[in-house]
């Protein structure tokens, strides 16, 4: 907005009466030029301000407006020189909008806006100038932009698209509010009919409810999906009538409540590990089986053996893949009208409808011949299945008795093949952990030889060396659950890698509690990595609390693998060895046990 002083407005009129014609000069008589009563109470009427002036700036006539607009008193009238009416004591300032209006402060802090308008009279003698309230029309145009303002703000951020068509079905108004990841152009929209926009069906439903909108003049929804994209898209659509025979449609996008739904929907039935129904299901199916159409009804239960030790030892998400890959196993063999149900974390139970017992039984075998391809394939960690089943024949017998029955017979051959099939993985671990083993031979007899000699220096009883032994070969049997990337990694470990590495003291030590062979050395193993000074882990234990098998063990380990390649650090002589045992002595290895190593190895060394 411009602004233009009372002064600035009085020089823009006078440059206007300075236009008039200089031949007329003033006549007194000018002053009657509205002694007409009937003529000065029409132009008084008049809801617009009027001023009359001649070439002298003289004010021939003023109306009640005018006076209003000017905000003049009763002894302001008697003033005839036009400039002297635009006093700063009636109004403080005035300030220029455009070329026509003007914005004008009173004294009393009230505002208004005119529209200035000067013409000329009888032939260039006479200036009128016209003063119109447009007060109320910039105050409509501004509740009127700030409406529109709202309303932008409104439909931009409202979670619904708005389409607004006609009854011919054209599209007249489009906008996607929130939903800006749809991503549609209006403008291809727009003055286009919904069946050249919307699928066919879609269009149809639209049309449909569109007529019946516009006929009853109440609103009406449906819901439908538009593929959008590449990437379907669920709606619900809301129509309500709208003037000038359109109608408003608001579309919300519905799509991520459908994707809830639909796999709270899935997670009722299935299991969503493994794709096969859950126990709920089966729970249901167990009372829906127990139709006589169904029979000979028949019923396996399958058990997943030893999955808590592989879940204890090589962590849950092994666990997970194990637990598919046996799902799979049991799956392949069926037919459509056999279920495989996932009833535990690792228990599954199989429907066999209209079936008889040759069949439950070639099933079983057929699942045993799977885990056999599978085990043959993956021989470090092989799967086993103890498996039972039970037939319904009668109506005398319920599917829960047969539930019973056939779970009491997976139970007996768990028991029968326990031991073997617990051995089976074990066995698959420990080939795990020799895969991972970075020590040829005549390192791991380099370590066995010293740690004997050492035991036997401190006088470690010698009926206990075998013990001693077999706690040195198993050691690190707990290095089977340490990924490959992190075990061989040659670069410094993160935080987390670190204490993945530290955990394999507890892994093993859980394998070896699960072996009967290796039972007795499970608290050898748990300690194996801790410190004299109590900085070691998993315990922290530190001094004569530290089993002396493990002090013994991690002075000869730590100099084994600084005199010998590995791949985590480089090989140094066997001096500066010595000279790194004696630095630790005191911290993290025994300084008894270290002296006495250190004379076996200048022994070794002088020889």
């Amino acid at each position: 907005m411009n602004t233009a002083n009372i002064n600035e407005f009085i020089s823009f009129i006078l440059s206007h009466t300075q236009k008039l014609n200089s031949e007329k000069t003033y006549d007194k008589s000018e002053d009657s030029f509205f002694d007409n009563p009937l003529l000065v109470e029409m132009i008084q009427q008049i809801d617009y301000g009027i001023l009359i002036v001649n070439n002298s700036n003289y004010l021939l006539f003023m109306n009640k407006a005018a006076m209003a607009a000017l905000n003049l008193h009763k002894e302001d009238l008697h003033t005839k020189d036009m400039s002297l009416l635009f006093q700063h004591k009636n109004i403080t300032s005035i300030k220029k909008i455009d070329d026509c209006n003007y914005h004008f402060t009173y004294s009393n802090n009230k505002t208004s806006t005119y529209d200035v308008t000067l013409n000329t009279l009888s032939n260039n003698n006479y200036l009128m100038i016209t003063l119109k309230n447009i007060t109320h029309v910039n105050n409509l145009q501004q509740e009127l932009e700030v409406s529109k303002l709202k309303y932008n703000i409104l439909v931009n951020n409202t979670p619904d698209i708005l389409i607004r068509i006609n009854k011919k079905g054209d599209i007249t108004y489009f906008n996607c509010g929130l939903t800006k990841e749809i991503d549609i152009d209006p403008h291809k929209l727009i003055n286009h009919n919904i069946f050249e926009v919307f699928p066919i069906d879609t269009a149809k439903q639209l049309k449909t409810t569109l007529v019946k909108v516009l006929h009853t003049k109440n609103p009406s929804s449906f819901k439908t999906n538009i593929l959008i994209n590449k990437k379907n898209y669920y709606f619900i659509i809301r129509i309500y009538p709208d003037i000038n025979n359109h109608v408003m449609c608001l579309a919300r996008d519905i799509s991520e409540k459908i994707s809830i739904k639909n796999k709270l929907e899935y997670l009722n039935v299935y299991d969503p590990l493994t794709g096969l129904f859950n126990r709920a299901y089966f729970e249901n199916k167990l009372e829906y089986y127990n139709d006589p159409a169904f029979l000979p009804m028949g019923l396996v239960i399958c058990d997943l053996n030893s999955l808590k030790l592989v879940n204890d030892t090589l962590g849950h998400s092994f666990g997970d893949t194990i637990i598919k890959e046996s799902a799979n196993i049991i799956q392949s063999p069926l037919s459509s009208y056999e279920e495989a149900c996932r009833i535990g974390g690792d228990e599954f139970a199989i429907f066999f409808p209209n079936c008889s017992k040759s069949l439950l039984e070639k099933y079983k075998t057929t699942l045993l011949e799977g885990l056999e391809r599978y085990n043959l394939s993956n021989p470090k960690l092989p799967l086993s299945f103890s498996i039972g089943y039970s037939l319904r024949e009668t109506i005398d017998t319920d599917m829960e008795t047969i539930f019973i029955a056939a779970d009491n017979n997976m139970y007996h051959e768990k028991l029968l093949q326990g031991i073997k099939n617990r051995n089976n993985i074990v066995q698959g671990l420990i080939k795990s952990l020799s895969s991972k083993e970075y020590k040829n031979e005549d390192t791991k007899q380099f370590l066995l030889d010293n740690v004997v000699k050492l035991a036997k220096a401190v006088n470690y009883p010698e009926h206990n060396l075998d013990h001693l032994k077999l706690f040195v070969n198993f050691h690190d049997l707990g290095q089977v659950s340490i990924p490959n990337k992190i075990l061989y990694k040659t670069e410094p470990l993160t935080t987390e890698e670190l204490n993945i590495i530290k955990r394999h003291s507890e892994v093993g030590y859980k394998i070896s509690l699960s072996i009967p062979n290796l039972f007795h050395i499970a608290d050898l193993i748990l300690k194996h990595h801790e410190w004299w000074n109590g900085e070691g882990y998993p315990l922290n234990i530190k001094g004569n609390n530290i089993p002396l098998e493990c002090r013994i063990f991690s002075i000869v380990e730590s100099y084994t693998a600084m005199i010998t390649n590995n791949p985590y650090k480089d090989t140094i002589s066997r001096e500066a060895a010595v000279d790194e045992l004696k630095r630790c002595a005191g911290k993290q290895f025994d300084p008894f046990i270290v002296d006495k190593f250190i004379e076996i190895i200048k022994e070794e060394l002088d020889s």
